[in-house]
């Protein structure tokens, strides 16, 4: 069976918009509650910085989706109850646990999204890969995880087995982006599993190797 690309895929420029778009929105909310439950004024300031940079994010896409005439909101509507329960799924954890949930996830997605959005047509396409593969501050998450870690050394047991964990339910997000395919001619086309395996396997990789950055076992 030849494996795909996600690349090799055209999404439906205005539903990947719309999904993209409403993804910002709920990590820039994420984003700003661990800000508000840190207890550390400067870890507070670098989780408010990644906040920050998912809503500019959030509001190129919509610049976007005005582009081509469509309100945001209507655009995003599709997507949000599913995107909330994935929120919900991943339910209330701890600080740390919060902020892992937030470097891991937005790298896996993004991952995903920035290969995805390559199948879009330029500019849109290499513009939203750009924009995705933008840093959005996982330097200073990934410092406050760190410096957690080595104060409290039970702590990584408790974050290896909370980033298990949300594997799983993220790569569900993933895999439902992937209804957003067309054909050449515009039409939904239905992906074979087997052949995107290979695609999925290989964001389980780069989000072990995140895993691992931080000496947590994946």
């Amino acid at each position: 069976m030849e494996r795909i690309a996600l690349s090799d895929l055209r999404p439906d420029p205005e539903a990947l918009l719309g999904r993209i778009a409403y993804l910002r929105l709920a990590f820039f909310e994420a984003a700003s509650s661990v800000a508000g439950r840190a207890t550390d004024l400067a870890d507070r300031e670098a989780v408010t910085g990644v906040a920050r940079a998912l809503l500019e994010q959030h509001g190129a896409v919509v610049a976007m989706l005005e582009a081509r005439g469509l309100g945001s909101a209507l655009a995003m509507h599709p997507y949000s109850a599913e995107i909330d329960r994935y929120g919900r799924r991943l339910g209330e954890a701890g600080w740390h646990e919060s902020v892992l949930t937030l470097h891991l996830t937005t790298g896996l997605l993004d991952d995903f999204f920035a290969a995805f959005a390559a199948g879009m047509p330029s500019p849109e396409g290499p513009e939203v890969s750009r924009l995705l593969e933008a840093d959005i501050g996982h330097d200073a998450l990934v410092r406050i995880l760190r410096a957690g870690i080595a104060a409290d050394k039970r702590l990584a047991s408790r974050l290896a087995l909370w980033g298990r964990r949300l594997v799983g339910d993220t790569l569900l997000v993933a895999r439902g982006a992937l209804a957003d395919a067309r054909d050449e001619h515009g039409e939904p086309t239905t992906t074979d599993e087997r052949r995107v395996e290979p695609v999925l396997n290989d964001l389980i990789a780069a989000h072990s190797r995140r895993m691992d950055a931080l000496g947590l076992t994946a």
